[in-house]
């Protein structure tokens, strides 16, 4: 998947004397724990990951307003997707690792501090029957099979509202099971859930969920 960089901001004006640039926050986002690996860097930079028998959680986080750009590679840092690529302060959590999805290393390219960090699987939040997230997650579906509303809110920096994608697998994270959503800009629909499942969702704005039994 490709993240779209958002829109540029360039600067005008005359005073001899500008104001200083607003200071930049991580976006708020829980830890797991425990924590398997960490590393925190600042601008370009390639990160070996351990190698791990089963699927973990990554924690990506940028603190500045620049560009933010993370590929997965694999053993011979070749890619194998792309997770971010986002412009601003950004927190989001990835799937991950195991025999399917051997990402063995990041690429990361970023204007400033940033953050790599991971996690077991088992440590990532459980699905509730309203959820709402700040952009991509990893969430446990522990129920049985439901009836769920996928609701995008989109990306306003992005030229063409920005990309949503929500994957289930198996409840180890190393069988692909459906895909519920695989849209650009604002949406709104009505999924099939199964249970339980592990969900997985790529987003480059606010999303929300809400589970309903059948």
């Amino acid at each position: 998947m490709k993240w779209r960089r958002g829109n540029e901001h360039g600067h005008t004006g005359v005073s001899k004397s500008p104001e200083p640039p607003a200071p930049f926050t991580q976006p708020a986002l829980a830890s797991l724990t425990p924590v398997l690996h960490r590393t925190a860097g600042h601008g370009t930079q390639v990160v070996r990951l351990p190698a791990q028998p089963e699927p973990v959680v990554l924690t990506l986080t940028h603190q500045a307003p620049g560009h933010f750009v993370v590929d997965a590679l694999d053993d011979r840092l070749h890619s194998l997707s792309q997770l971010v690529y986002t412009d601003g302060p950004f927190a989001g959590r990835f799937l991950v690792g195991g025999p399917d999805a051997r990402a063995r290393a990041l690429r990361v390219q970023a204007d400033g501090p940033w953050t790599a960090e991971t996690a077991p699987l088992a440590a990532a939040p459980a699905l509730t029957a309203e959820d709402h997230r700040p952009a991509a997650d990893v969430l446990h579906h522990t129920g049985g099979p439901a009836t769920a509303v996928l609701r995008y809110e989109g990306d306003a920096g992005s030229d063409d509202g920005g990309y949503f994608l929500v994957d289930t697998f198996s409840p180890d994270g190393t069988r692909f099971l459906d895909e519920l959503a695989n849209h650009v800009g604002p949406w709104q629909g009505e999924v099939p859930l199964p249970g339980p499942c592990v969900l997985y969702a790529r987003a480059d704005g606010p999303w929300s969920i809400s589970v309903r039994p059948l």
